[in-house]
């Protein structure tokens, strides 16, 4: 999902100041073929993450700023650890090690303001992922990062 440009002008996917994937839905296939559907779910006013065990997004670019593509640039292999952390009564954040690497998904989105720069907002439509979660931490996010209650 492009972070400038999706309505207008040139779809931009990543840049210097963006430290994460910003999805409509992450596919995580299994070696069986069988896949896991990540993507957010609506709770009044705030999004949090979703799992959908053998739901895979079917089609090609569903419109202007978004497009399918493998993403080579995320790590493979068994899941060793998982790390699930609740906003109130919202699935906000999820930590994943996979092989020596950690992933953190977020609910969340980035909005480009008029300048051109980008505003990174919590409990959003998105799932972006960081395959550095420090990165995370240092974003000025809207609302802010609160303490976050871990479930699993």
């Amino acid at each position: 999902m492009a972070v400038r440009g999706g309505d207008e002008g040139t779809p931009e996917y990543n840049g210097a100041d963006v430290p994460c994937l910003q999805l409509l839905a992450l596919d995580a296939v299994r070696p069986d073929g069988t896949a896991v559907n990540i993507t957010t779910y609506q709770n009044d006013l705030s999004f949090g993450l979703w799992a959908n065990a053998g739901a895979v997004c079917e089609g090609d670019d569903w419109s202007r700023g978004y497009r399918r593509r493998a993403l080579t640039e995320l790590p493979t292999g068994p899941i060793r650890e998982v790390e699930v952390y609740l906003d109130d009564d919202v699935l906000a954040e999820v930590r994943l090690r996979i092989a020596d690497r950690e992933l953190l998904l977020v609910a969340g989105e980035s909005y480009e303001d008029w300048s051109g720069g980008l505003e990174w907002r919590r409990l959003d439509e998105s799932v972006l992922v960081f395959t550095d979660p420090g990165e995370a931490e240092e974003l000025r996010w809207v609302p802010s990062r609160g303490l976050l209650r871990r479930i699993g």
